[in-house]
């Protein structure tokens, strides 16, 4: 099963039973994230021992991947593009501003080498409208193509 996900929590939140259901059925279970969550908010408390909001937020996703009992986790590198209308959309490395066909080839390439039986991402409307969940559902799509 390969799952694509915009943020570290997307994983959880969502889908995190599921996914928890079929690891324990022997199911190998690879996600792929597109960014590190770089925008969320946290408590400045919850920052000790990290240099950024990313850094925590993708240890968080790897706690979370142990527990749900995934496979591997893959980055693909981008930023996080933060809700609709916000400055963080414009930002040069943010997912939505990606080229939609060169995320869709590097999905496409690890499928290739995973090669899941099932993809799950979001609907088409990224669950409440957050554009980096959008996004992820274009790019899993466009990447079956």
């Amino acid at each position: 099963m390969l799952v694509v996900v915009a943020h570290p929590d997307d994983e959880t939140f969502g889908m995190g039973g599921t996914l928890a259901l079929y690891a324990h059925l022997g199911v190998e279970i690879h996600l792929i994230c597109a960014t590190r969550g770089e925008v969320g908010e946290v408590d400045a408390e919850k920052l000790k021992g990290f240099s950024s909001i990313g850094e925590l937020r993708e240890h968080e996703l790897r706690c979370a991947a142990d527990v749900l009992g995934l496979r591997k986790v893959h980055f693909l590198g981008y930023r996080d593009s933060g809700m609709l209308g916000s400055d963080d959309n414009s930002h040069p490395d943010a997912f939505i501003n990606a080229p939609r066909d060169h995320v869709a080839e590097k999905i496409a390439v690890m499928m290739r080498e995973i090669k899941p039986d099932v993809a799950l991402t979001f609907d088409p409307i990224g669950g409440y409208m957050h554009p980096d969940h959008i996004a992820a559902h274009k790019e899993e799509k466009k990447s079956f193509t």
